[in-house]
C-alpha cells in the first residue's frame, strides 16, 4: 500500500499543477556541461562550472554538498570551484560535504584536504547496506538555493562529459534536499530520526532514491518517472548514460512500451557504453513501433586519451514540451532501489524548452548513430 498512497500521491501533484502554470514562475536554470572540442553546445544555456561558481561564490550561510566522490586536477576546470568552497569557508560560511565511501578509496585527496580547512566538515557515508552506493550529486546554499543534476564533482565532468542540471531557488525544494542530505548525515552517527518536510512547491516536486531510506515526505523517484511518463500524450525524449534490464527489472522498459502504444513518439538515448551489457534490450525496445533508439559516441580528445570520460552522462526527460525529470540516476534496478540518488520533476514550458534544446543537439548530431529496426 505504501507504494501505491505514494505513487498517486506523485499524481495527484501532477494533476494539481497542470499546465499552464501562470501564477507560479519556477526560479529554475537549466546548466550545461559539455565536451571540448565537440559541437553539442547549445547558445544561451549556462554552463555547469560558471553555475556552481555563482552559488558559491554568494553563499553567506551555508552549503551543503552531497557528491559521489571529488576529482579535481590542479588548474582544470573544477579547481576554482573548490578554492570557491574554500573561500566561502575563509569569510564564515559553514561548509558540510558527503562523499560515498567506496569511491573515496578512489579519490581521497580532496575530502581530506577539505577536512583540515576551518568551517569544513566532511563525512563519508557507507551505502553498501543498501547494496549500494551514494551516488547522488547536489548542493544547497543557504537554505534557499539548490542545485541537482548528473555531473559529479570532478573535473572531467565539467569539461570532457555531457551533463545537465538544474539550478533551482525554492525554499521546499531545497528543504527536501536538506532532509536527504541530514538523513545521509545522520547515518555516519547511527542518527535515524528526522522531521517531515514538504519537499515540493507548484509546479516542482523532489524526490529521491532508495525508497526503502528516504526521509518523510519525500517521494521515492522512481514512483514519480512513472507517474510523468504515464502522463505523456505526444512525446517522450530521454536521455540517460545506462539503460538496463539485468535482473529482469523492467519497470521503464514496460513503460516506455506503454507510451509507444498509445501512439507517443519515444526517443531514447544512451551512451555508446550502454551498448556493451544491454545491446539486446536496446535493439529490442528499438523495435519496438513508435520508439526510436540512438547511441552516443564522443570522439577522443586532440589531447590523448582520458580515461573515464568524453560520455554522454547525463540524466533526464521532457514530456510533451512541458514537463520534465532531471535526476542522478542511470536507469536501471540497483540504482533506484541500493543507491542514493535525487531527482526533480517540473512542469514549466520555458525550463522544457531549453533541455528540449538540449535533447535535439545531441539527437541530431555526428555523434548519434540509431540502432536498427
Amino acid at each position: 500500500m505504501k507504494f501505491i498512497t505514494i505513487r498517486l500521491a506523485v499524481v495527484q501533484f501532477l494533476m494539481i499543477n497542470s499546465f499552464p502554470c501562470a501564477a507560479h514562475a519556477l526560479n529554475v536554470e537549466v546548466a550545461q556541461s559539455v565536451p571540448v572540442e565537440t559541437t553539442l553546445k547549445v547558445n544561451g544555456i549556462r554552463e555547469t562550472a560558471e553555475v556552481w561558481m555563482e552559488l558559491i561564490s554568494n553563499a553567506t550561510k551555508t552549503i551543503d554538498l552531497e557528491q559521489f566522490y571529488i576529482n579535481n586536477q590542479s588548474g582544470q576546470s573544477l579547481d576554482p570551484v573548490l578554492q570557491a568552497v574554500i573561500a566561502a569557508a575563509g569569510r564564515g560560511v559553514q561548509v558540510r560535504l558527503i562523499v560515498d565511501r567506496k569511491f573515496m578509496s578512489n579519490y581521497p585527496e580532496v575530502p581530506k584536504q577539505l577536512a583540515k580547512i576551518r568551517n569544513i566538515s566532511v563525512k563519508i557515508v557507507d551505502y553498501s547496506r543498501f547494496g549500494g552506493v551514494q551516488h547522488a550529486k547536489f548542493m544547497m546554499v543557504d537554505g534557499l538555493h539548490s542545485f541537482v543534476g548528473s555531473a559529479n564533482f570532478d573535473w572531467l565532468a565539467l569539461s570532457h562529459i555531457h551533463e545537465v542540471g538544474l539550478r533551482i531557488s525554492d525554499a521546499n525544494i531545497a528543504s527536501g534536499l536538506k532532509a536527504v542530505f541530514e538523513q545521509d548525515w545522520g547515518l555516519a552517527t547511527s542518527a535515524d530520526s528526522f522531521h517531515a518536510v514538504n519537499s515540493s512547491s507548484p509546479g516542482i516536486q523532489m524526490m529521491a532514491s532508495p525508497d526503502r531510506n528516504l526521509p518523510a515526505g519525500v517521494p521515492p523517484s522512481l514512483n514519480g518517472i512513472v507517474a510523468m511518463i504515464a502522463t505523456a500524450k505526444s512525446s517522450l525524449k530521454i536521455q540517460v548514460y545506462q539503460y538496463s534490464l539485468k535482473g529482469n527489472w523492467t519497470v521503464l522498459d514496460q513503460e516506455l512500451r506503454k507510451a509507444a502504444t498509445r501512439g507517443v513518439q519515444v526517443k531514447l538515448m544512451v551512451d555508446a557504453v550502454a551498448l556493451k551489457n544491454s545491446s539486446p534490450e536496446l535493439n529490442a525496445l528499438a523495435s519496438v513501433k513508435n520508439i526510436e533508439v540512438r547511441a552516443i559516441t564522443i570522439p577522443k580528445w586532440s589531447g590523448g586519451v582520458i580515461p573515464y570520460s568524453r560520455l554522454v552522462h547525463s540524466k533526464y526527460f521532457t514530456v510533451d514540451g512541458k514537463s520534465a525529470w532531471v535526476g542522478t540516476e542511470n536507469w536501471s534496478e540497483g540504482y533506484f532501489g541500493g543507491c542514493r540518488n535525487v531527482g526533480i520533476l517540473l512542469q514549466d514550458a520555458t525550463v522544457t524548452a531549453q533541455l528540449d534544446q538540449i535533447y535535439d543537439r545531441v539527437w541530431g548530431s555526428a555523434y548519434a548513430k540509431a540502432l536498427a529496426r
